[in-house]
């Protein structure tokens, strides 16, 4: 070990041992001579292993990926550098102590802002939230296709869309079950504009998405001062936003017990108090909430209050998943082909074979797996028609008609061997080599092979694909 010098009396050691933030010292020749307990502890090593060396030295060894004292030396002035260190996010400075012309000290300061940053981070986070909701708003509010929703073959969707038509003008609560990618935002957005309040704000906000403190200022807003990094006069929450209109709560199953007591009294009262607050607010809104979850088994378990449950449950929606409403299959793939082709400028076509496939998947992530499959076989499909060999290529994890859905679907034995025969092919081509190979490999003739193939107007694959 290198023998360092005394470069301060125990005083001013005694300061920098206790300080909160890291503070190393560097030589006239950029050697690490001081470093105190918490530049350790910010940088998880031991100081022994660095005292010393030479900063150069570190930063070519990759101790260090930028070196705040090897700049310091290079500029002949302070410099400051933002660095990731022991799994905390740290602000460095680096000040030159002169010695007439000549750098005799480099001070180096570290400051942790991992959780100021965070802090900062969540507030950027909640106001681009509230931006896209202001913007899904004024689309809503312009979109001529509100009636798009309406268009359905399934018995249970005709029977929602009736029940609907008659809660839209009322002022009842109302609570849309469903798993994932039903449709509950859009659900919940058809009753809003088909309510009084129509031309009021529609303002949704994702109760799993934030954090508990977050998720409450959000909704009930706060008051200047209530929380360090607090808007100076305070900020209007979401309740707030959507007064004289209605408020979304989606995925209300992730609420916080703590936050649906005081959701409670704005459900009953239309009142909240802002964090911060002492005084009372009242808004005039509808509340429309959503969840994939059984919040009656939630009750049970006294992860719900009770009391909020029966308050939002006045009157139960439970949209079926895309699997139970395959008539309507049809209509959801070309209104988001047309979606898609205009939004990417194509003008692309489904085969009937292509149709067939969509149609024979189980959808685990309903209509939105389903919009978002038919904007990657827009987009990826590279000629003009889409095919089912493509189709295929887009859901990796396709898995084709169980056998319970051919009994189902076929009542004849020659019906449910046709359609099994399809799936057999379909899945034996996806990983198919040569026809020959192929042919070879399931024990059929390579006549046979083509006749199938062309028979459920599948092709072989490419191998150079």
């Amino acid at each position: 070990m290198v023998s360092l010098p005394k470069i301060f009396n125990e005083d001013w050691r005694n300061f920098f041992e206790v300080s909160h933030d890291g503070i190393l010292v560097a030589d006239s020749q950029g050697r690490i001579v001081y470093m105190n307990p918490a530049a350790e502890r910010m940088e998880e090593v031991e100081k022994e292993s660095i005292l010393g060396r030479y900063a150069k030295e570190l930063l070519e060894e990759g101790i260090y990926q930028v070196s705040v004292t090897v700049k310091v030396f290079q500029t002949k002035r302070k410099e400051t550098v933002m660095q990731y260190k022991g799994g905390r996010q740290l602000v460095i400075t680096g000040i030159p102590i002169f010695d007439g012309t000549s750098i005799k000290w480099v001070y180096i300061n570290e400051r942790d802002v991992t959780e100021l940053n965070q802090i900062k981070q969540d507030e950027k986070n909640a106001r681009m939230q509230l931006a896209q909701y202001k913007a899904e708003l004024q689309r809503i509010q312009n979109n001529e296709n509100k009636e798009m929703i309406i268009v359905t073959n399934s018995p249970k969707m005709k029977q929602n869309m009736e029940l609907m038509k008659r809660l839209a003008p009322t002022e009842t609560s109302i609570l849309i079950e469903g798993e994932s990618g039903v449709g509950k935002d859009v659900h919940a957005r058809w009753i809003h504009n088909n309510s009084m309040r129509a031309s009021k704000p529609y303002i949704k906000i994702d109760c799993g998405a934030l954090s508990e403190n977050l998720l409450e200022s959000e909704l009930f807003g706060y008051e200047e001062g209530a929380f360090t990094g607090a808007r100076k006069h305070g900020k209007k929450g979401l309740a707030e936003e959507a007064d004289g209109g209605t408020l979304f709560l989606d995925e209300i199953g992730e609420l916080p017990l703590n936050l649906q007591t005081k959701l409670l009294r704005l459900v009953q009262e239309k009142a909240f108090i802002p964090v911060g607050g002492t005084e009372a607010k009242h808004v005039d809104i509808r509340i429309i909430a959503a969840t994939n979850k059984d919040l009656k088994e939630m009750v049970k378990e006294k992860s719900f209050r009770q009391d909020l449950y029966y308050r939002l449950n006045v009157i139960p929606l439970k949209l079926p998943p895309l699997r139970e409403r395959k008539e309507d299959l049809f209509n959801f793939i070309q209104h988001f082909l047309k979606v898609y082709n205009e939004k990417h400028g194509y003008r692309k076509k489904v085969s009937t074979t292509a149709v067939n496939a969509l149609c024979s998947y189980s959808w685990p992530g309903n209509v939105r797996e389903l919009s978002n499959i038919m904007e990657r076989l827009v987009v990826v499909t590279p000629k003009a028609l889409i095919e089912s060999d493509d189709v295929l290529q887009a859901i990796p994890d396709y898995d084709g008609l169980k056998l319970k859905d051919i009994l189902a679907a076929n009542r004849s034995y020659e019906d449910a061997i046709a359609r099994f025969e399809k799936e057999y092919f379909q899945h034996i081509m996806r990983e198919s080599g040569t026809l020959k190979e192929t042919a070879e490999a399931i024990g059929v003739s390579e006549s046979t092979l083509k006749r199938k193939l062309k028979k459920y107007s599948l092709r072989p694959r490419d191998p150079h694909e």
